[in-house]
C-alpha cells in the first residue's frame, strides 16, 4: 500500500488503496483506542465527535470521506510492532463505569448546595425585576398606544369634518 508520502485518505474512495487504508487503520484504531466495542469517528462528518463500532465506522470513513488527527498522540505514521506493543502496555485499561450515575443520582436527591441555592435566589430575584420592568414598559406602550390613536382618530375626524 506504501505509494510515496501520499496517504491512502488522499486516494480515491472507491479505490483498493482506500479501503485498504480503511481497514488497516479501523484495525490499528481498535487495537489501541476503542472504549469498549467503539471508537470515535473519523470520518468527515463525525470528525471524531462521535463513537461507533468497527462497521460503522468503516462504512462511514468510505462513504464520508476521512479525516486525519495532526496532533501527535493521533498521529497516522506506521507504528512498528515494538512501539506499537510499548505503546499497548502503557494505556490505562478504561472503565466504562466510572460512578457518573451515582453522582448525578447523589446530587438530585440531596438538592443544590448553599452556593446553589444563592445563585436561584439572585435569579428569581433578577427575574421578578424583569417582570417588573416588563410590565412598566407595556403600561407605557398601552398610553402611548392610546394617546397615539386617540389622535390619529381626532384627525381622521377632523378631516371628514372639513370635507
Amino acid at each position: 500500500m506504501d505509494k510515496g508520502n501520499k496517504g491512502w485518505w488522499e486516494f480515491p474512495r472507491w479505490s483498493d488503496v482506500y479501503e485498504q487504508g480503511t481497514d488497516e487503520y479501523i484495525e490499528k484504531a481498535f487495537a489501541t483506542r476503542c472504549q469498549g466495542n467503539q471508537i470515535s469517528c473519523p470520518c468527515c462528518t463525525c470528525h471524531y465527535r462521535y463513537w461507533y463500532d468497527r462497521n460503522d465506522v468503516r462504512d462511514h470513513i468510505i462513504c464520508n470521506g476521512f479525516v486525519p488527527r495532526n496532533d501527535e498522540s493521533f498521529h497516522l505514521r506506521r507504528m512498528s510492532p515494538k512501539r506499537e506493543a510499548e505503546d499497548l502496555q502503557h494505556d490505562e485499561p478504561s472503565n466504562v463505569n466510572d460512578g457518573i450515575e451515582e453522582l448525578l443520582y447523589n446530587a438530585l436527591r440531596e438538592g443544590p448546595n448553599e452556593e446553589a441555592k444563592k445563585f436561584l435566589n439572585l435569579m428569581k430575584k433578577a427575574n421578578k425585576n424583569c417582570i417588573q420592568v416588563a410590565k412598566k414598559c407595556l403600561d407605557l406602550h398601552s398610553q402611548f398606544a392610546f394617546t397615539f390613536t386617540s389622535v390619529i382618530t381626532s384627525c381622521l375626524m377632523l378631516q371628514l369634518l372639513v370635507y
